[in-house]
């Protein structure tokens, strides 16, 4: 069971929601989780039919692909505190809250990090492979997660995944090809556990972009390859917001950029219509998430607008990938309003403060974003900030820097 805190707190961070309480019989810990990631109102009922439907084993090594804030990976550290834990995340968020999760709860037995799937965990056996597979997943994606994570188990060991009901035909038809040997542990009202053993070959490890890769879709005359489940990518940002920020940025040909920033930069449009746009100026084009710096990066190939001009950062929050005394002559970016009210304000200040002399920004929000948080705040603090356009639901701010 868990229960809810809502507010700030102490350390006033404005990424922070709420803390849960995670209670066991055995174990009892408090789980601070940030806005904008997986399950921050309650702990996710599939972990909690994962959490109570483990292995009969006692296990050494336990990896946890799609850690989140810790949810399934930081109660078995705890139940298990001769045991060596690794928290694995593609959402660079999520691993920073997990290891902060693991520090407030004296959990030393744990090491989180970055990785999109396996591609950037060692090499090593796991007794324990545990994941909470995402709902919006593909069904290469799930063949490879098996696979892979089988070939690295130890002779013994235990794959164990929790999927949403409507995943299991998925799981069920690739177990009937592919010959796994799949047990289902348990069917819940909305969930499934299924176990796997492990696996004697190692598969070849596939892209990024043949697991994960969705459709290809045009955009202002640019294909882009576009992933499975990246947040924030709806068709009314395609088209509705986006086409809006586009159609305020800068036409007239006199307006020469130096150096351009693009923070929560997906799959790469708006850092690499910017490189096409002004094709002299370095672009820098950073995301939390490794899929979406994976997918930039490999668009750029594509559409050969990648180079010494194109910088693709990761980081947890945009503003670590700026050097101190760092300045942009143009800067662009989406404020999220699932992130909520003290993030966009400690955006927009960043923003405010990376702007050189002449710079201008460009940030698109939801009006009730603009109208209720943004420009109440710009009002208050004196800030240059202005309406450029509202069109469909969609606010785009110019920024000009403090005199």
């Amino acid at each position: 069971m868990n229960d809810i805190q809502t507010g700030i707190n102490s350390s006033n961070h404005p990424w922070y929601k709420a803390t849960l309480t995670y209670t066991s019989e055995k174990v009892r810990l408090q789980l601070q989780v940030p806005h904008d990631v997986f399950s921050t109102q309650r702990i996710d009922e599939g972990t909690q039919l994962l959490l109570d439907h483990l292995a009969p084993s006692t296990p050494q090594t336990i990896l946890d692909m799609g850690c989140g804030y810790g949810a399934l990976g930081l109660p078995l550290a705890a139940l298990y505190p001769n045991a060596v834990l690794e928290l694995v995340d593609r959402d660079l968020l999520a691993v920073k809250w997990s290891e902060q999760n693991a520090n407030e709860n004296k959990l030393c037995n744990v090491k989180a990090y970055g990785s999109l799937g396996f591609r950037d965990v060692p090499d090593s056996r796991y007794d324990w492979i545990l994941c909470n597979v995402p709902a919006r997943i593909g069904s290469p994606f799930i063949q490879n997660l098996i696979e892979q994570g089988r070939a690295r188990l130890r002779q013994g060991g235990d794959l164990r995944v929790v999927v949403i009901n409507d995943l299991a035909p998925i799981l069920l038809s690739l177990n009937e090809n592919h010959h796994w040997s799949m047990v289902q542990v348990v069917r819940g009202e909305r969930h499934s556990v299924f176990s796997f053993s492990a696996l004697d070959e190692k598969p070849t490890m596939v892209e990024p972009e043949e697991l994960y890769l969705r459709d290809q879709i045009k955009f202002m005359g640019l294909p882009f390859s576009r992933p499975f489940d990246l947040g924030g990518d709806d068709p009314r940002r395609l088209t509705q917001g986006l086409p809006t920020l586009l159609d305020v940025l800068p036409r007239d040909p006199r307006h020469v950029f130096h150096h351009i920033f693009c923070f929560r930069s997906g799959y790469g449009i708006l850092p690499l219509l910017a490189r096409k746009r002004w094709p002299k100026a370095k672009v820098r084009a950073v995301d939390r998430d490794l899929l979406a710096t994976t997918f930039t990066r490999y668009n750029s190939e594509v559409l050969d607008l990648g180079g010494e001009l194109l910088d693709v950062q990761e980081s947890v929050y945009f503003s670590e990938s700026i050097a101190p005394g760092e300045t942009f002559d143009l800067m662009m970016g989406e404020l999220s309003p699932s992130a909520g009210e003290l993030v966009a304000i400690d955006e927009v200040r960043t923003v405010m403060q990376s702007l050189s002399a002449n710079g201008q920004a460009y940030l698109l929000c939801a009006d009730r974003m603009a109208k209720d948080w943004i420009m109440p705040f710009a009002v208050q603090n004196k800030m240059q900030i202005q309406i450029a356009l509202k069109r469909d639901g969609y606010t785009v701010l110019r920024c000009a820097p403090q005199c």
